[in-house]
């Protein structure tokens, strides 16, 4: 059995199954939950501002955890192509790297793990571009505040 934070599936499944899509709900979780942090409004802008650096955190925390999933993929990738490898120990140097691409294509396991892989960067890539946006989030709040003490000092 493989499993990370958002993922799980038997590396030893039945070979006969049909091909199931990897989809990405965790992506679709992030973005959820990200609109809802970077969402202001005037009721909510002390507490925003309060939580710049809590809200910067968790970002953080799940970029490490991303990063974590992303490496139990890639070791648990190494570990399939080992063992098919050594099922073929008498194939020159050529055989093994054509053999390497027809596992990566042939194998159930290996396709899942390859698109858990996609899709755990695809996560990455998204957390760090909101850590992006995340960064300059103060200020535009402050500049909220600004422009809301300028209409009503007028």
């Amino acid at each position: 059995m493989f499993e990370t934070n958002n993922y799980s599936f038997n590396m030893e499944e039945n070979k006969n199954k049909k091909f199931e899509i990897i989809t990405n709900e965790q992506l679709a979780s992030y973005i959820k939950e990200f609109n809802e942090d970077v969402k202001l409004s005037l009721a909510t802008l002390r507490e925003k501002s309060l939580m710049c650096s809590s809200i910067w955190a968790k970002w953080l925390q799940y970029l490490y955890k991303e990063k974590e999933n992303l490496q139990r993929i890639s070791d648990a990738k190494k570990k399939v192509m080992q063992r098919k490898m050594s099922e073929s120990k008498n194939v020159d140097s050529v055989l093994r790297l054509k053999s390497e691409d027809k596992i990566m294509e042939s194998d159930e396991t290996m396709r899942r793990l390859v698109g858990l892989s996609k899709n755990t960067q695809t996560n990455i890539e998204y957390i760090e571009r909101a850590l992006g946006v995340l960064q300059n989030f103060g200020f535009q709040i402050k500049n909220c505040i600004e422009v809301y003490k300028l209409n009503f000092e007028h």
